[in-house]
């Protein structure tokens, strides 16, 4: 995000740039109209597609980022899944241990149960948690998109509306030229 912010100031400096162009530029006598270079221009619009370019591609990175949370997401899924199984095994245990023990057999099956009911509840906890945690992260990284995407849009509105300002100013100063061709 502090790329984009980034690049953002220097679109912003870019922009600047052209209007110190702009306020620069030569009066053209008795139209209203002003001469500036065309190159100078041009550089900076293509400075300016330059940087719009390596935000598209900083982009991908975001989509990284959500890999990994899905990644890790994952492995505390298997994580949840195997502590879940080792405690079933350790209750397991425990009850064929207990059932040799034939003065305590019936204790024995009641706290298997209890462990292994624990152990369910606790993955099943596990599990729910995880979920939780991927749905928020995945509401934080969508906003977070959306509003990056708000601001490219509005910035390229931006963009949009200087170029046709000064399209049309062109277009009106080629109108406004006279030649005798002759």
């Amino acid at each position: 995000m502090e790329l984009i912010s980034t690049q953002l100031e220097k679109i912003e400096d870019m922009l600047s740039r052209l209007d110190e162009i702009i306020d620069v530029a030569k009066n053209v006598p008795f139209s209203g109209k002003i001469s500036i270079e065309k190159n100078a221009v041009f550089d900076v619009i293509d400075d300016i597609r330059g940087t719009i370019h390596d935000m598209r591609k900083g982009l991908p990175s975001e989509m990284n980022q959500a890999k990994r949370v899905m990644h890790d997401r994952d492995t505390i899924v298997s994580e949840a899944k195997h502590r879940a199984e080792m405690m079933i095994k350790a209750a397991e245990t425990e009850v064929n241990k207990l059932l040799n023990e034939h003065d305590i057999t019936y204790q024995a099956k009641e706290n298997a149960q209890r462990i292994e009911d624990e152990a369910r509840e606790h993955a099943k906890e596990s599990l729910v948690s995880a979920g939780n945690y991927i749905i928020d992260y995945f509401d934080d990284a969508s906003e977070l998109l959306e509003k990056t995407l708000e601001e490219h849009l509005a910035k390229a509105r931006e963009l949009e509306n200087f170029y046709n300002n000064i399209l049309t100013d062109f277009q009106e100063a080629r109108s406004s030229v006279r030649v005798d061709r002759r």
